[in-house]
């Protein structure tokens, strides 16, 4: 069970409530308190004795008012346990650190793959964006073209719209206009059946000329599309042929320059061969030279040299030398085991003689011992006489022998050191001599193979240069050999694209002289055209002279236009006065009801204010239907009045009357291209030509 952590003891209530004289503020120092900041302020404002909620050095000191209380009986296990709390509160803190040292590591690691695809996005718009740029300074220059080219053709739109409406005002006012007389008005009926019927052949025979004139306009553009295309075609053929004939020239130059170069090259490795064969031969001569000398040197060598049974006999000495040496030796060695033999007999002789030594000197000193312990015994003993003459003959036996091996030993060492010594100066002398002749044999022999590998080689090399220039020989026979065919393959090419070409010009002669024939043909057709369009231009003069008159009427007209516009100012003056009028009247009205009803308000006056507005209505309406009457009348009068103009036969050209529409046929646009000729219509042409003239003729 576990127990909450807190003071063992309750804490002293503190009493909130001021003691005596807490409100004397007699003190000047505590007067100005309100007026200092909290940093500046050094008065206590709470009681001392009040406990702290934090937990500190002094919180479970519970004996501060107290000073005869006892102290904490645990004080170091609560700092324990506090330093336990703190210390997992800074690992806690440590872990947190590092979590957010993690995590801040891992966003900036993020955000620098962020700023490095951004960077890569960046550097890809820009790219995209000069591009883009690019692309946007190439369409504002094709838009500015475009501009200008549509204000342009705007232009020339406006232009023509304003030639076609002039034209077409000038077409109506000229067929609105009566061009002839009354006097002539009989010969027109009179000459109308007759002129109808030519009208009807004249119609048929143009529709003829139409579908002539279209057929052979169909034909002549079929002619024109074939001409072009055989144009094309040819020069297309041509094109290709004479780049044909270009390339094969070209090739040809070049497998000529090739063939010269060959040649040239194949010359110069003819003279290089003939130089290096002349040095091969100079070289190889130097060779059987050198070979020559090599084998004269060779045999005065063998001249000088010693003799095969004399150089035997010195190898089979040389090894009886050696296989003597060779038992010098072992006896030598076993000697010198022999003499380590005797040399360790001689030390363990030395060593068992150092033991005797040190056993007499023991049984001296024994013996010495005992002869002071026994003072009474007598000076010589019988018994000891032999044993010491003995002892002492054994010692002098024992040293002589010593001297005697040593001696010999050292004999034995010297004559042996001699005659080591002799048969190795022998031996030496001889194998140095051997050995000289031996090294002046190998340097010859090494020289002699030296000279002749250099002499092999240098065979060996010329036959492969030889080889070699033979081969390129071939070669360049071979390469002059395909050179002479491509020469002769590109010379029979070149004669069939001549042929090709002659064909081809024939071809085009006649193409031109068909198209030649088509357009004079076409020139024809564009003569009759002038001719037409010539005739349509005089009537036009005509039709311009009639718009003039026209225009005149026109401005007369203009005086009766503002006496309209006087007429209706006064028509809107009197509608306003009119409702003025009105207005008034209904004041009045409602005055007098007002005046006559004052007795009985109820009926009499209401009823008769509503007589009397629709007697006001009645009125009105009756003022309306009188003057549509009046309206009607005079347009059934005007209307009887056209009728019987359009009945009679001498009417006035003044008072005629107008139409309204007009039969008038406008003739087809003509194409801005000046390069093709301006096709018209010819039976439109003519109509309008005999339509200029009034349709007042009589029902």
């Amino acid at each position: 069970m576990s127990f909450p952590k807190g003071p063992r003891f309750a804490p002293e209530h503190v009493n909130d409530v001021p003691g005596p004289g807490s409100y004397n503020l007699c003190q000047e120092s505590q007067l100005d308190v309100y007026k200092r900041g909290a940093f500046l302020e050094k008065a206590d404002r709470f009681s001392k004795d009040a406990p702290s909620e934090v937990p500190g050095p002094g919180a479970y000191n519970t004996g501060t008012g107290k000073p005869d209380s006892k102290p904490n009986a645990k004080p170091p296990a609560n700092l324990g346990d506090r330093y336990a709390i703190l210390q997992r509160k800074v690992e806690d803190l440590e872990r947190i650190h590092n979590d957010g040292k993690k995590a801040h590591q891992t966003e900036v690691e993020r955000l620098k793959l962020e700023l490095s695809r951004s960077q890569k996005t960046n550097a890809e718009n820009s790219d995209r964006l000069e591009k883009q740029k690019k692309q946007n300074v190439i369409l504002e220059a094709r838009i500015q073209d475009l501009k200008k080219t549509a204000s342009t053709e705007q232009g020339e739109l406006k232009d023509l719209r304003v030639k076609l409406r002039m034209s077409e005002h000038e077409r109506t006012q000229l067929a609105g206009k009566q061009g002839e007389a009354g006097d002539l008005r009989k010969a027109l009926q009179s000459l109308e059946s007759r002129r109808r019927d030519e009208v009807r052949e004249r119609d048929r025979a143009i529709a003829d000329l139409e579908k002539s004139i279209a057929a052979e306009k169909k034909r002549r553009e079929v002619a024109e599309a074939r001409l072009q295309e055989l144009q094309g075609r040819g020069n297309a053929e041509l094109g290709a042929v004479q780049t044909k004939v270009q390339s094969l020239q070209a090739q040809l130059t070049r497998s000529q320059e090739e063939t010269e170069q060959a040649a040239q090259s194949l010359a110069a490795r003819d003279a290089d061969a003939s130089a290096k064969q002349s040095s091969l031969l100079d070289q190889l001569e130097r060779h059987r030279l050198v070979l020559l000398r090599a084998a004269e040197e060779y045999g005065r060598l063998a001249a000088e040299t010693v003799s095969a049974t004399l150089h035997a006999q010195l190898k089979h000495e040389h090894g009886v030398l050696q296989m003597r040496t060779w038992r010098v030796e072992r006896k030598l060695a076993n000697a010198e085991s022999q003499l380590k033999d005797i040399v360790n007999l001689i030390h363990n002789e030395y060593n068992t003689k150092a033991l005797l030594e040190c056993e007499i000197r023991d049984l001296r000193e024994e013996c010495d011992f005992y002869r002071r312990m026994l003072p009474d015994r007598p000076l010589d003993i019988p018994q000891l006489g032999p044993l010491y003459d003995a002892l002492a003959t054994a010692m002098r036996d024992l040293h002589e022998e010593q001297l005697f091996v040593s001696q010999s030993d050292n004999l034995l060492a010297t004559n042996l050191a001699e005659f080591y010594r002799r048969t190795w100066d022998e031996l030496s002398a001889a194998y140095l001599t051997i050995n000289a002749e031996l090294d002046r044999e190998n340097l010859a022999s090494r020289d002699l193979r030296v000279q002749l590998s250099g002499a092999l080689e240098g065979k060996e090399t010329l036959e492969a240069e030889f080889a070699n220039v033979q081969e390129e020989r071939n070669n360049l026979a071979n390469q002059l050999a395909t050179a002479e065919r491509i020469a002769d393959e590109l010379k029979t090419s070149a004669a069939n694209a001549e042929q090709q070409s002659a064909e081809i010009e024939r071809k085009l002669t006649a193409t031109t002289r068909a198209s030649e024939a088509a357009a004079s043909n076409n020139k024809k057709v564009v003569q009759q055209l002038t001719e037409t369009v010539k005739k349509s231009r005089m009537a036009e003069e005509g039709l311009r002279a009639e718009i003039e008159i026209l225009t005149t009427e026109l401005a007369e007209s203009d005086q009766f236009q503002a006496a309209y516009y006087s007429l209706s100012d006064e028509i809107k003056s009197l509608i306003a006065r009119k409702e003025l009028a009105e207005g008034e009247a209904e004041q009045l009205s409602r005055f007098n009801a007002e005046i006559l009803g004052h007795q009985n308000p109820a009926q009499r006056i209401m009823y008769v204010d509503r007589i009397r507005r629709e007697m006001a209505e009645i009125k009105h309406k009756l003022a309306l239907t009188e003057t549509e009457c009046e309206s009607v009348a005079s347009q059934n009068t005007e209307l009887i009045r056209e009728l019987q103009m359009y009945k009679s036969v001498s009417v006035p050209v003044e008072s005629k009357p107008r139409t309204i529409v007009t039969r008038i046929s406008r003739p087809p646009l003509v194409p801005l291209n000046s390069n093709t000729p301006a096709v018209i219509n010819i039976n439109r042409e003519l109509k309008d030509v005999e339509k200029i003239e009034d349709f007042s003729f009589a029902i």
